[in-house]
């Protein structure tokens, strides 16, 4: 069987209680690998993503046995097909954890482009806010979330506008501040345009 076979088999809250995971209450559990005593890591069984919002990281369920298991993805691909019990065809997994690997990589530099363009963005807009302004708060809590979590808040944006998101990871990955301001004015007249 495929490398695919094995992880659609899996369901990723049986996979967490495999590893040693706890109790889940409300989607969340704790991190018990670095001694998590918070509700800090999400769990969302219908798409197989699990997220830690302390450290800002996830993805998918190879993702979480190879980081609890500090393995690599080949080696947890291989402990879930032992507890599925699925044979696996080595050349097709290979192929799919390198492919999973590329995008997960790729992902993660379209966030940290992604976080650059927003945050200028957030603080071209708060220099123009005057300092009653009530919408401050909310551009002052985007700055903060990309330091903390800058892939989860790309993520959030791919969902709510993907235009404006990979407008944004092209801008960050340009590097141009001049060019980089213009589209941030351009995306944030067109976000207020649109409300």
């Amino acid at each position: 069987m495929t490398a695919l076979n094995v992880v659609s088999a899996t369901h990723l809250a049986d996979v967490w209680r495999a590893l040693g995971g706890g109790v889940l209450r409300n989607g969340r559990g704790r991190a018990w690998w670095r001694n998590g005593d918070g509700w800090s890591v999400s769990l969302d069984n219908r798409r197989g993503y699990w997220y830690d919002h302390r450290d800002g990281i996830g993805g998918g369920v190879l993702d979480l046995v190879a980081h609890v298991q500090g393995s690599t993805r080949q080696d947890a691909l291989r402990w879930l097909a032992d507890l599925t019990g699925v044979t696996l065809d080595h050349r097709s997994s290979d192929r799919m954890v390198a492919r999973q690997w590329a995008e997960a990589e790729r992902n993660r530099r379209d966030a940290l482009y992604f976080a650059d363009a927003a945050r200028l963005m957030a603080e071209e807009t708060l220099e123009g806010l005057s300092p009653v302004d009530l919408e401050r708060a909310t551009y002052t809590e985007l700055i903060a979330a990309l330091r903390v979590a800058p892939e989860a808040e790309y993520r959030a944006w791919l969902e709510y506008s993907p235009r404006l998101a990979v407008a944004l990871v092209h801008a960050g990955r340009i590097r141009q501040r001049r060019l980089q301001t213009a589209l941030s004015r351009y995306l944030l007249a067109e976000v207020i345009n649109a409300a």
